[in-house]
């Protein structure tokens, strides 16, 4: 017998659940951590997130964190398939920023460090950290995509899905969108109110909005295939391959193979 290779196979469908909901744990804990780790060491909290690279001397537990985070965030975002070709690219796109972020640490200022050690490009960090951050939001936008659509129209009441789906989306944006516009703004804000890390929380809204983003898609996602099974028949083999994952047999013998009233798990 052939193995089953499509998406609705259920270790590739508990790969994608685990990689949603460490990622939005991740988004959410670790700039968190990272920062009270720092409150551990006696350290106020940083004017930003990456200031953590340069917060002890020899980075300790702060510095530790840190890469951990934009590693394991890397390297989730980079490996993760998109519901489509876009969304992969998207998602690509992030993880390779997240790396640089982590590669290219902040500029060195011994004003404000006095133990920090240039690192490689520090000119590298900031682009890397803007483009991370309009990844995300890009993620947030495309939101699956028309795949994502498409599954979700053939439930029952699809316009309540896609209010669900907006909903996922607004609150993110606007957390996102907060940060964004509080970034062009927090040079002016600081002189009133000195005492804010204005760049860290800008940071975090746009992590935080990510990972809320991640954990309530997911939940989603297992709503609508919970539905769908109910809805519809299990889809065959064929057809599986056809819908979300990687097609095994050539594309003609799917698409004679395709059964029009079935459910095909979204990943």
């Amino acid at each position: 017998m052939k193995k089953k290779s499509g998406f609705a196979d259920q270790s590739i469908g508990k790969t994608y659940r685990r990689l949603r909901y460490m990622a939005g744990a991740a988004l959410i804990g670790m700039p968190l951590l990272t920062a009270f780790s720092g409150f551990v060491l006696d350290c106020d909290l940083e004017p930003s997130l990456s200031d953590y690279y340069f917060t002890v001397k020899d980075g300790g537990v702060p510095r530790t964190l840190f890469l951990i985070f934009l590693a394991f965030l890397g390297g989730v975002l980079y490996s993760y398939r998109g519901l489509d070709e876009r969304d992969n690219l998207i998602h690509n796109a992030a993880g390779i920023f997240a790396f640089g972020v982590a590669l290219f640490p902040m500029q060195c200022i011994l004003s404000e460090h006095p133990d920090c050690v240039p690192g490689l490009l520090p000119v590298l960090h900031l682009p890397s950290a803007g483009l991370l951050y309009l990844s995300a939001v890009a993620s947030v936008i495309y939101s699956g995509g028309p795949k994502l659509k498409d599954a979700l129209s053939r439930l029952s009441e699809p316009e309540t899905w896609f209010k669900r789906l907006w909903k996922i989306k607004a609150l993110s944006l606007t957390l996102m969108t907060i940060g964004i516009i509080t970034f062009l703004f927090h040079n002016q804000l600081k002189a009133y109110f000195p005492e804010i890390s204005w760049v860290f929380w800008i940071e975090y809204l746009g992590f935080a909005g990510f990972g809320i983003y991640w954990v309530r898609l997911m939940w989603l996602i297992n709503d609508a295939n919970s539905e769908g099974r109910q809805t519809f028949p299990p889809r065959s083999e064929e057809a599986e391959e056809k819908t979300f994952g990687a097609p095994a047999v050539p594309l003609e013998a799917v698409e004679k193979a395709q059964e029009a009233e079935s459910w095909s798990d979204i990943p």
